[in-house]
């Protein structure tokens, strides 16, 4: 059984009970925004699913949440930039968001890559090497250029594709390139409803919002409300 998790932001005791009723094995993806401080809450997880994930923009807000992703062993189940089959589902994913420093499509990128961006970025803002810290969640065009030669059935992404009111119609091109039947995103915690432009795309989307649960047909087991 695959489902997909909307943004947990460092909360996530509401995915406990559903995963723990369930007889068949699970692959829980996480839609982004994890927003750790250590790996314990993974690990937990691990003894009741297949967890994998791609990152959000909240999970390189501080060295913490970051190294959690990227630091520990736990960077082998990000999903961003690849096609990996789970459960004989070929899953594609595209972490992290649009930044005007970087691309705010429609408009034209101002760099290509994270290796562009550091030819021209002020030595005090290099972190560790490379990209600043804020930047490791940005979206380049490298980024869909690396996934739009491949192919897959599902597309998980953190940002939205049009027709939602704050989304990227370069999503909706890479998703038809790749022959995707399904988007599944998160970002936005209210639970837009695509149903009434069904008929505009080939594939179906689904905005899992916040905290909220729902399997691979779309149909939420929970629906969070964002009332922080």
């Amino acid at each position: 059984m695959l489902l997909f998790a909307g943004d947990p932001h460092g909360s996530y005791e509401h995915l406990f009970p559903f995963l723990q009723q369930q007889e068949e094995q699970i692959a829980l993806i996480i839609l982004g925004d994890l927003q750790l401080s250590d790996c314990s809450i993974l690990e937990k997880l691990s003894q009741y699913c297949e967890l994998w994930f791609i990152h959000g923009n909240h999970d390189s807000k501080t060295v913490a949440a970051f190294q959690a992703l990227w630091g520990t062993e736990w960077k082998t189940r990000n999903l961003h930039g690849r096609v990996v089959e789970i459960q004989g589902v070929k899953i594609a994913g595209l972490g992290g968001v649009f930044r005007g420093q970087i691309w705010m499509p429609p408009n034209k990128p101002l760099f290509f890559d994270p290796i562009h961006f550091c030819q021209y970025c002020p030595q005090d803002r290099i972190w560790q090497g490379g990209l600043p810290l804020r930047h490791r969640t940005s979206i380049f065009l490298s980024d869909i250029e690396q996934l739009e030669q491949q192919q897959a059935d599902i597309l998980i992404c953190h940002e939205a594709p049009k027709p939602h009111p704050s989304g990227f119609q370069v999503i909706n091109t890479l998703a038809e390139k790749m022959g995707i039947k399904k988007i599944f995103h998160g970002h936005h915690h209210e639970n837009f409803d695509y149903s009434p432009f069904a008929n505009r795309t080939c594939y179906q989307i689904f905005n899992i919002g916040f905290r909220s649960l729902a399997t691979i047909e779309g149909q939420y087991l929970l629906q969070g409300v964002d009332d922080r």
